[in-house]
């Protein structure tokens, strides 16, 4: 395996971090393509690769290196590096990368972080009183779909009178929203965080929809899907592939669909694109219908 050192970001800052080792690599190559990286961090992160720091700024943060030989395997060493609550928050991943194909990497989820500072007992009693915990920390930093992709999300699903749709990692509440405005259908939206919990009913009662949406703090790995005929998710592959056994109950002609992140040994029934206004950035959309087709795995 390969580690190369050449990225380039693909977008309006057009920025290229280019290394002599990848460019003579293209020359010998009779067959070559980019690599091309799709990175989840929180908006505010700072994002290096490689230990070179990227000047991409968002959420979402792409990047195209020159072209490369095709057959091999590049590996590169990413690291995010946020703020939470005054503390330094850091994720790292190495992943492995061929040519030809584009890669997501989601590095919201910390798997490090500074230790917060000891403070004298004095300093402790005149806090103010911590809020509830969480029953679990969130599996994903909340990012907002865009809308339109919301709209195409619910249109692939097919959407109508009739149906009951879930989203399983609700966030604001704006899929469940929107189904209830747009196609006057039930709607339940679930989230682990109390904070998205009150925005989610903020955003209903805003929208008049109290009557069709109904917003639960839950674990949405514990949860009965069987009540619902679309399921909606925004998760990580990893956690699209946990939730399959509770899909998988859902009933015959049901319909999932996914921002984003595909479900390893699950066929899709359609994969399609949009690129909203909102972002510029396209996003993928994936379909299954249950029974689920199972594939195997590489």
């Amino acid at each position: 395996m390969l580690r190369t050192r050449a990225l380039a970001l693909a977008g309006l800052a057009a920025l290229f971090l280019t290394f002599g080792s990848v460019a003579a690599l293209a020359q010998e190559a009779t067959k070559t393509q980019p690599i091309q990286l799709r990175v989840y961090v929180p908006a505010g992160a700072a994002l290096e690769i490689e230990g070179t720091k990227t000047k991409a700024t968002g959420e979402v943060r792409r990047f195209v290196s020159p072209p490369v030989a095709v057959g091999k395997t590049y590996i590169y060493l990413l690291k995010a590096i946020w703020k939470e609550q005054g503390q330094d928050v850091v994720r790292t991943e190495e992943i492995r990368v061929q040519p030809g194909k584009e890669v997501i990497v989601d590095l919201r989820k910390a798997v490090a972080r500074a230790e917060p500072e000891k403070k004298p007992e004095a300093d402790k009693k005149a806090e103010e009183p911590a809020s509830p915990k969480k029953s679990r920390t969130p599996d994903v930093i909340f990012v907002p779909t865009p809308q339109e992709v919301v709209e195409r999300m619910l249109e692939l699903a097919q959407v109508k009178k009739g149906d009951v749709v879930y989203d399983l990692g609700c966030g604001d509440g704006r899929i469940v929203v929107t189904a209830a405005k747009k196609y006057g259908v039930k709607g339940f939206g679930f989230d682990i965080d109390p904070q998205r919990i009150q925005e989610s009913l903020e955003n209903v009662k805003a929208n008049k929809v109290e009557d069709l949406v109904t917003i639960k703090e839950a674990d949405i790995f514990t949860l009965d899907l069987s009540g619902a005929s679309v399921v909606t998710l925004y998760l990580l592959p990893e956690l699209n592939v946990k939730l399959i056994p509770q899909l998988e109950k859902l009933k015959p002609g049901s319909r999932i669909v996914s921002h984003d992140f595909d479900m390893k040994g699950v066929k899709p029934e359609k994969v399609v694109t949009v690129t909203p206004k909102e972002d510029g950035i396209e996003h993928t959309i994936y379909l299954w219908t249950v029974p689920l087709k199972k594939e195997k795995l590489d």
